[in-house]
């Protein structure tokens, strides 16, 4: 029998939309990547650090979170978008590998931000 401490799903209380590039038609008929949403879930969004630098004579605050949701399809490529702003997947953990929960690795970056496609 498994002695694994669970997470108490109270804890996920903010509604986050997980985004995917998706190659799709330009008014042009290029093909172009862009996000498109794959799936809405609960998670909890914590922050763990921040750091401000200068890159290119320029100040680049970056802040790294860690969310917590239950166990989905999300790799490094997809970006978490909650009440409009986006956070960066940096990695993915499946906690104690038994695909209940998972905590990802983000990072929010007040400079740059994804253009999202249009409707849904």
């Amino acid at each position: 029998m498994s002695q694994v401490k669970t997470i108490n799903p109270g804890r996920l209380n903010r509604r986050i939309t997980i985004m995917r590039y998706q190659a799709v038609e330009d008014e042009l008929g290029n093909q172009v990547q862009q996000l498109v949403p794959l799936k809405s879930c609960w998670a909890e969004i914590r922050q763990i650090r921040g750091k401000e630098q200068l890159e290119y004579y320029k100040n680049v605050n970056e802040l790294v979170y860690k969310i917590t949701l239950r166990y989905t399809d999300v790799t490094e490529k997809d970006v978490v978008v909650y009440k409009g702003r986006q956070f960066q997947v940096n990695y993915p953990n499946n906690l104690m590998e038994d695909n209940r929960y998972m905590e990802l690795m983000c990072t929010e970056s007040k400079d740059h931000a994804v253009k999202e496609a249009e409707g849904g």
